[in-house]
C-alpha cells in the first residue's frame, strides 16, 4: 500500500484545519467561500475557468429573472391604471366650436354615474404631448389639434361604455370615447411574449450549465484518476467520492453565483440610473423593487444545487467506465 499511496499529489487537499480548533462566523464563512478540501484540486486554473463561467450564467440568469418580473409587475401597473381611465377625443367639427363641444362633454361626464372625474387637456397641453414627435415650434397655429378629455372611472361600477360613446357623439360632434381596450390587449401580449423569451434564456442558461459542470466533473475525474484510484484501493466507496466532488463543485457554484449576482443588481442599478438621469429609452425603465431581491438572491442557491447535483450524477455514472 506504500507504492501507491506514494502517488498522492499534495494539490489535491489544502491546509488542514484542526477538528478540534473552533471556528468563528467569518472562519465558517471562508470554508464555504473559499476553502475546498477534496479530492478535486481548489485552487487550479480549471478552477477559476468554472467561477467564471458559472459568474457570467448567473449573471444572465439573474438579468432574465429581473427583467421578467419587472415586466410583469410593471405591465400589471399599467394594464390597472388603463382599466380604471378613459379618454374622450374631441375632433374640430362644423356643427359647433371646439370650446363648446367641451364644456358639452365635460357637462355630461359629470352627469354620468360611474365617472369619478374628468380634465380636460388645454390646447397648449396637447401641443405640449405632440412636441416630442413633431419638434418643438413645428406645431403651427393652423393645425386641427384635437382636445383631449381625461376621464377617471370607477373600476369597480363603470360606466356603460357604449351608451356612454352614443351619448357624447349626440352633444358633441366629433367626440370619440377611446376605452384603451385594444393598447391594453397589445400591452398584455407584449408583455407576456417578454416574459417567456426571459423564461426561455433562464431555461438554456441552466442547461448550459449543466453541460458545463457535466463536461468539468468527467475532466476532473480524469485528471484524477490516480487519486481515484488510491482511494479505491485503500476502500472508499463511489459515494464517498461522489461527495467529495460534488462539495467542490457546490463551492464553486456558489462563488462564481455570487459573483454573477452581484453584477447583476449594479447592473439593474446602472440601468434605471441612466434611464432617469438620461431620459435614453422610449419606455421608462423602472429600478428593481425591494420585492424582487430574493427571488435574485435565490440564483446563486440554485446555481450551487445544480452544480452540486449534476457532479455527483456524473461522478456515480463515470466511475465505472474509468474503473
Amino acid at each position: 500500500m506504500a507504492e501507491p499511496r506514494a502517488k498522492i499529489r499534495p494539490a489535491a487537499r489544502e491546509k488542514d484545519v484542526p477538528l478540534h480548533e473552533p471556528r468563528s462566523f467569518g472562519g465558517r464563512l471562508k470554508a464555504i467561500m473559499v476553502e475546498t478540501r477534496s479530492v478535486m484540486p481548489a485552487a487550479d486554473g480549471a478552477g477559476l475557468s468554472l467561477i467564471l463561467v458559472i459568474a457570467a450564467m448567473c449573471f444572465l440568469a439573474s438579468l432574465s429573472l429581473g427583467a421578467a418580473l419587472t415586466v410583469g409587475r410593471t405591465s400589471a401597473d399599467w394594464a390597472r391604471d388603463l382599466s380604471g381611465a378613459l379618454t374622450v377625443e374631441v375632433k374640430p367639427s362644423d356643427a359647433m366650436p371646439q370650446d363648446a363641444q367641451v364644456e358639452a362633454v365635460m357637462k355630461l361626464l359629470t352627469e354620468t354615474q360611474g365617472v369619478l372625474g374628468a380634465d380636460a387637456l388645454s390646447k397648449a397641453d396637447t401641443e405640449a404631448l405632440l412636441e416630442p414627435w413633431l419638434g418643438k415650434g413645428n406645431v403651427t397655429e393652423d393645425l386641427p389639434l384635437p382636445r383631449l378629455v381625461d376621464v377617471r372611472i370607477n373600476p369597480n361600477a363603470p360606466p356603460d361604455v357604449e351608451a356612454l360613446a352614443q351619448r357624447l357623439a349626440e352633444v358633441a360632434p366629433g367626440a370619440i370615447l377611446d376605452t384603451h381596450r385594444q393598447w391594453q390587449t397589445e400591452l398584455v401580449r407584449a408583455a407576456r411574449s417578454a416574459q417567456w423569451l426571459a423564461y426561455a434564456v433562464l431555461a438554456v442558461v441552466a442547461a448550459t450549465t449543466i453541460a458545463i459542470v457535466t463536461f468539468a466533473t468527467r475532466s476532473g475525474l480524469s485528471a484524477n484518476r490516480e487519486v481515484v484510484e488510491v482511494l479505491h484501493m485503500i476502500g472508499a466507496r463511489d459515494k464517498f467520492i461522489a461527495s467529495e466532488v460534488q462539495r467542490h463543485f457546490l463551492h464553486l457554484g456558489l462563488r462564481g453565483g455570487i459573483i454573477g449576482l452581484a453584477l447583476s443588481v449594479a447592473t439593474f442599478i446602472g440601468l434605471a440610473w441612466y434611464g432617469k438621469s438620461a431620459n435614453s429609452f422610449l419606455v421608462p425603465v423602472s429600478s428593481l423593487r425591494i420585492e424582487f431581491y430574493p427571488a435574485l438572491a435565490a440564483v446563486p442557491i440554485v446555481a450551487a444545487l445544480v452544480a452540486m447535483i449534476t457532479a455527483r450524477i456524473t461522478v456515480l455514472r463515470t466511475l465505472h467506465r474509468l474503473l
